[in-house]
This record gives structure tokens, sequence and C-alpha cells, in this order.
């Protein structure tokens, strides 16, 4: 049986991309589109519906893991090539609107973090951003990717990389995979435990995120900060 000659309307989605960009776009046309550079030769509206159908969303396709990905029918290579997408943008807004050696702006931070953790949604992941006396980043990583509470084991080694960067403030954050962005008692005794930790080198710890469902809960905000 011969094949579907999908090209032409693979060159005319792509025309209209071109024209008219992806707000004209449905969800599974965005993801159909996507497809078309790792799918050569297939329908790949059907494919883009049934992911969609299973995960839900567009985003909940992108955020998938690479084994849901390859359960759903694609290639490993395939589920790869989607997870790239939400890690790019994370990478893109970091170059294009993080700081630059200038001092960061406390109100921008909810966003600024949730742009940190744009495709992470697996598992827990403690961020550390170190500031300097002039509150301008001299840090900014991703140091655990465990349970927040194991971070009360690396209590020596924030503190030995606030000291290496000569940081006079830290900022912590970390994601809730569950969805739920309350902090659990745990939470804030690891929290206040470290804030104890780091003033020992004069480092004051100013704030702690939780991130969850696009939502960015500030322990400082909610008073958690408090002994």
């Amino acid at each position: 049986m011969q094949k579907a000659d999908h090209s032409g309307h693979r060159a005319r989605m792509r025309e209209k991309y071109l024209k008219s960009g992806l707000d004209v776009f449905a969800p599974h046309e965005i993801l159909e589109l996507l497809l078309f550079y790792a799918i050569p030769y297939k329908n790949t509206n059907d494919i883009a519906k049934n992911l969609i159908s299973r995960f839900g969303s567009l985003d909940g396709v992108l955020d998938a893991p690479v084994d849901s990905l390859v359960e759903a029918g694609l290639t490993e290579n395939q589920a790869v090539y989607l997870k790239l997408y939400p890690d790019v943008t994370r990478m893109y807004y970091r170059a294009k609107y993080d700081p630059d050696h200038g001092p960061i702006n406390y109100d921008d931070l909810p966003d600024y973090i949730l742009r940190r953790y744009i495709g992470i949604t697996s598992q827990e992941h403690v961020l550390l951003i170190l500031l300097d006396t002039k509150s301008r980043e001299v840090f900014s990583g991703f140091i655990s990717d465990g349970n927040f509470e194991s971070t009360r084991l690396s209590m020596r080694s924030i503190v030995r990389l606030a000291m290496n960067y000569g940081a006079s403030y830290a900022i912590l954050a970390h994601n809730h995979p569950s969805g739920v962005a309350l902090p659990s008692p745990e939470d804030v005794r690891t929290t206040l435990l470290l804030r104890e930790a780091l003033a020992l080198v004069d480092v004051d710890l100013i704030d702690h995120f939780i991130v969850a469902n696009e939502e960015c809960v500030s322990f400082a905000q909610s008073g958690m900060m408090k002994d």
C-alpha cells in the first residue's frame, strides 16, 4: 500500500506559522508542528491529539517523563526531542531575563525562580542563590535533586559555597512535585536550621520559596522565617 503524502499539509502548517505565529494554532497543532521535525513521513496530527488526550494538555505532554512518552508510543529519541523544549525554554529565559551583574530586584524573585523551574516536575530540586553586599548574584544553581529534607545533610557544602563566593545573602527554593505549594513542618525546621548555620558565617538567609503548579510561596512573606 502506498504511503500517504503529508508534505503538502506540512508545508501549509509551516507557512501558517511563519505568517501568523503560534497564537493561531490549537494546542494539538503546536505539538503536531513540533513533531514534524522528529517524525518524518507520518501523520503527526493524530499522534499529537492522542498525546494531549493522554497527558491532558500541551504542557502536560512536554512535562511528561521520557519513560511515559515512550509508553505512549514515541521512540526514545522522539521523547527526548520533546523534553528538550521546556529545558531550552528555561535556558532561554535565564539568558534573556536573569540579572547580569546588576542587583537583583526582590519584587521579581518569584518570577525569576519560576523561570528556573520550567520543565522540572518529576522530583524535588533545591535551588540556592547567593548575593553579595549589593544584592548582586554571585552564584545560582541547583544543589540537590532529592528530598529537601536531605539538604540538612548538605549544610556544610551550602555554608562552604557561601564562604567561597563571599556571599552576604542567600535565597533558597525547592519544588513540590505533588503540586501543592505548602511547606511541611520539616521544610520549616530545615530552613531555620540552614539559616542558623549560614548566620555563623555572616550570611543572611533572607527567604525560601516553594514552587508548585506555577505558584511560588515565600517563607518570609508568610511569616515562616521567624523562630
